[in-house]
């Protein structure tokens, strides 16, 4: 089978990564506390500008793209996927990664140097753009004949789920979205069963 994997919010705990900094970081710059903690982006869960939401991205996106570990279990699952003979195709929204120029290199170089340094081996990588990514996901999926989809957004999910198989990835953003129940898993390693019994 091919495997699809999203890599924000799945690869890499976002969520975390967002209320840990940003918590700091609004309280002390802009006295903001947390609006919605369930927010997907930094904008929802502070409700903040894209003028601050930029700013706060400039200062902390080199960590998180570098160092912020992967999760837990990710890469031993993926390579017992690919032993097995599936493939894996990462299938990002990451930011900045559809840019044309040295910004979009950059960005790029940057979420494959993390892949291989966390040991993560895949057979191909599709960028698709940032915002409503969505749309690019599911042309993705389907020109490149993926069989399941793992993500963590819901507008993603839904869109493919009459589709292909879709896996939900557990994040405070989908959790309340009772039409996914069907599709969660709520660990990395999860997914191998979920994959031979679906």
């Amino acid at each position: 089978m091919i495997i699809g994997i999203d890599v924000d919010g799945v690869l890499v705990d976002m969520e975390l990564y967002q209320i840990k900094y940003g918590t700091r970081y609004f309280q002390k710059k802009y006295n903001k506390e947390i609006v919605n903690p369930k927010g997907y982006d930094i904008q929802d869960i502070f409700d903040c500008t894209v003028q601050e939401r930029e700013e706060f991205w400039t200062k902390y996106i080199w960590k998180y793209c570098l160092k912020e570990p992967m999760t837990l279990g990710a890469a031993e699952t993926v390579n017992k996927l690919r032993k097995q003979g599936h493939k894996i195709y990462i299938v990002t929204g990451r930011a900045h990664t559809t840019e044309k120029g040295i910004v979009g290199m950059i960005f790029r170089w940057m979420l494959k140097s993390w892949l291989k340094k966390n040991h993560f081996k895949y057979d191909k990588i599709f960028f698709c753009a940032e915002r409503d990514s969505s749309t690019d996901k599911f042309d993705v999926c389907i020109r490149e004949k993926v069989d399941v989809l793992v993500d963590d957004k819901p507008e993603n999910l839904l869109a493919l789920k009459n589709k292909i198989q879709v896996i939900c990835y557990p994040a405070a953003w989908n959790e309340d979205r009772k039409e996914l129940n069907e599709y969660r898993i709520n660990k990395f390693e999860e997914i191998s069963g979920k994959i031979q019994r679906d």
